[in-house]
């Protein structure tokens, strides 16, 4: 793990949540987002959807929110590989790369506080990252689809019973119960708490 506790920065749990599926591997992304939107609807939070996400659909969704705020929580559901980056989609069946390079300049004053990769092998993304939001998590290895979606139930699960993200992130290794060997943090600040929206939005 890398990072620290920080000053205490509030955000609302606003989350764009970001798939890219492949013809080759694919994963369950329509029951994580199932997951996402029974956690807002039971919470005064957001979500934003990108399906099926290309490069410069994620560019573009990046940008606008450093004009007009419209989450503070980025969350991916999909591949990634070490040496490549995030596997995105490209045209008919194909798929298109996003390195952590180029990830970094996108979330460059973009106003994301927190990421989530929850793809293989994204741990160097996450620490990568790490440089322009406050706080990041990726994933050192291989993860089951059904990993994937129970650390997303219980991490954000804990932050909406106001956990810090550190103690959302060491709760749901917990409860998870898959050892602290298949998920890691990184940021400068990890003391991030929810606040609550006025009424929860879903898209």
């Amino acid at each position: 793990m890398v990072g620290d506790q920080g000053h205490v920065i509030q955000i609302q749990m606003d989350i764009l949540f970001v798939s890219a599926n492949s013809p080759n591997a694919y994963i369950d992304i329509e029951r994580e987002h199932r997951t996402l939107q029974k956690l807002v609807a039971t919470g005064n939070h957001s979500l934003q959807v990108l399906p099926a996400a290309e490069v410069t659909d994620l560019r573009d969704a990046l940008r606008a929110n450093k004009k007009d705020k419209g989450f503070d929580v980025l969350h991916f559901s999909g591949h990634a590989t070490e040496e490549e980056g995030l596997h995105l989609r490209g045209e008919g069946r194909r798929k298109e790369v996003l390195s952590g390079d180029t990830l970094k300049a996108f979330l460059k004053g973009a106003e994301v506080k927190l990421v989530v990769l929850n793809a293989c092998h994204s741990e160097a993304l996450a620490i990568s990252i790490s440089e322009v939001v406050p706080a990041a998590i990726g994933t050192t290895r291989v993860i089951r689809d059904v990993v994937a979606r129970r650390f997303t139930r219980n991490f954000y699960g804990a932050l909406k019973d106001n956990a810090t993200v550190n103690e959302a992130f060491e709760a749901a290794l917990k409860k998870g119960k898959q050892g602290s060997s298949a998920y890691m943090h990184a940021g400068e600040n990890l003391n991030i708490t929810v606040v609550q929206n006025a009424t929860p939005e879903m898209v």
